[in-house]
C-alpha cells in the first residue's frame, strides 16, 4: 500500500493521508483538537486497546476506536503501523481480491470448542444467527464467512472471532429462559455478556424476544 496518487485512504475506522513521504493515519473524529500519539507498533496497540471511556477492546475491529488522535509514520512503514491497529487486514484484503482468503464458518468453529465453550456448540442455528448480526454489526470487518460481499477497501473476515464465541456460550444459557432485556449501561465492559446492561447482550435479547414474539403471533 504505497497510497500514491491517491488523495487518501479509509481502512476501517483509519482515514490515512498522504503528504510527502509521510502518511498521517486519523482515529475517527468529533471534530474536536487531535491528540498525538507515537508511531510504534506497541504503543498504537495500547492506545486502541481501550476506547474513549477506558474501557478495553477485546474485538480489535469493534467500532468503539477513540476518537481524535493521529500518528504520523514514513510511507514505508505504512503497512506495518495500519497492522498494528487492524491485525492481518491488509493480508486479508490481499488474499480476498485474490481468491485466496480461507474461510472458515461458525458452526465448524463452536463444533471444535471444549472445556468452558463447549456449551456453545449446543446453541440452535436461529440464535447462532441473531449472535453474529448482533456483534457483526458493531465491526468494521465484513464477515464473508457469513456469505457477505466486501466492497472495495472493505476489511474482509474469514473466520468468527472468540468474542462470538463467547456470546454463542453465554446465549446458549440465556436461550434456557429468556431474561427481559434491560436499558445498557455504558459503564459495562464491552465483551462482559454475563452482566445486565451489556449493550450487546441486551441488543441479542431484544431481537430474541421479538422472534419469539413474531412465531407466537403467527
Amino acid at each position: 500500500m504505497s497510497g500514491a496518487g491517491e488523495a487518501c485512504l479509509q481502512l476501517g475506522e483509519l482515514t490515512v493521508e498522504f503528504a510527502g513521504d509521510e502518511a498521517i493515519i486519523h482515529g475517527p473524529s468529533t471534530g474536536g483538537e487531535e491528540r498525538e500519539v507515537e508511531c510504534e507498533p506497541t504503543a498504537l496497540v495500547a492506545w486502541t486497546r481501550f476506547d474513549d471511556l477506558g474501557r478495553y477492546r477485546p474485538l480489535r475491529g469493534a467500532r468503539t476506536m477513540r476518537h481524535d488522535w493521529r500518528t504520523r509514520c514514513p510511507k514505508e512503514r505504512l503497512e506495518e503501523t495500519l497492522d498494528a491497529v487492524y491485525p492481518l487486514a491488509l493480508h486479508h484484503i490481499t488474499d480476498w481480491k485474490n481468491g485466496k482468503l480461507r474461510l472458515v464458518g461458525l458452526d465448524e468453529v463452536l463444533s471444535r470448542q471444549s472445556g468452558r465453550y463447549e456449551l456453545s456448540s449446543k446453541l440452535a442455528q436461529e440464535a447462532r444467527d441473531a449472535a453474529a448480526e448482533v456483534l457483526c454489526a458493531r465491526c468494521v470487518k465484513v464477515p464473508v464467512w457469513r456469505g457477505e460481499r466486501p466492497e472495495r477497501d472493505d476489511i474482509p473476515c474469514p473466520e468468527p472471532c472468540s468474542v462470538l464465541v463467547s456470546l454463542c456460550r453465554e446465549a446458549a444459557i440465556w436461550e434456557e429462559g429468556l431474561p427481559e432485556p434491560v436499558e445498557p449501561e455504558a459503564s459495562v465492559q464491552f465483551a462482559d455478556f454475563e452482566t445486565a446492561g451489556n449493550e450487546i447482550r441486551e441488543a441479542y435479547l431484544r431481537a430474541r424476544l421479538a422472534a419469539t414474539s413474531d412465531k407466537g403471533g403467527s
